[in-house]
């Protein structure tokens, strides 16, 4: 089995996808995920009402995310990638949702009291949250953002990865072959990076085919 971490921001597109490449390469391929939240707000020091990155508006509301996400983990003991995937299935596939509604919509389809709204601005998780970041930051270095995996090589160290960041949820098929050439990359002791600039938008759309439920 192969264990990794995932770390993620909620109002990343770039993430979005490339969570929803691990969920369909985990139904192939025997990996375990622990998925961890990953707050682009902290890490980018705009707790304080700095629109450092120009996404002020969405860092923040990920970050209230994040805050009920570590509340119904703590209290219910949902696992924090299922929440991840019902947050992100309304704020990225629900063409109904906007900025406003989504709360409520993913805690009345979990069947979840809706005083877990009282959580979106109980600043009492952002301690976990910042000890998440630098655990994170720890390992991968401060240069890093999401989509972030922690991999652990063939010498038994743990090394985290920027990416991979994909512009569209590929094929299962393709999926599965771009896994493989990762997994291998990730896990040879003396790799350390690929990049390339990025020349368009992210798909986000391409992920609906995995919720057929939403038509």
């Amino acid at each position: 089995m192969t264990c990794i971490s995932f770390y993620y921001d909620p109002s990343c597109p770039w993430c979005w996808i490339t969570s929803r490449w691990l969920t369909e390469v985990q139904s192939a391929r025997d990996v375990e995920i622990d998925w961890l939240p990953f707050s682009l707000a902290i890490k980018n020091g705009e707790l304080g009402g700095d629109d450092v990155t120009g996404h002020l508006d969405t860092h923040t509301i990920a970050h209230k995310v994040l805050r009920v996400v570590e509340a119904i983990h703590s209290a219910e003991g949902i696992d924090r990638g299922e929440l991840f995937t019902q947050f992100g299935k309304s704020y990225f596939i629900d063409p109904k949702l906007g900025d406003e509604d989504f709360f409520g919509a993913v805690l009345e389809r979990m069947d979840l009291p809706v005083s877990y709204l009282d959580e979106l601005d109980n600043t009492d998780h952002d301690a976990q949250l910042q000890r998440h970041v630098d655990e994170a930051v720890e390992i991968a270095g401060g240069d890093v953002g999401v989509p972030l995996i922690i991999f652990e090589t063939e010498d038994k160290q743990r090394v985290g990865y920027f990416g991979p960041v994909l512009r569209r949820l590929p094929t299962p098929e393709r999926g599965l072959e771009l896994w493989d050439s990762i997994h291998t990359l990730a896990t040879y002791p003396d790799f350390f990076e690929l990049k390339r600039n990025r020349t368009s938008r992210s798909k986000v759309k391409t992920t609906k085919r995995l919720f057929p439920e939403l038509g």
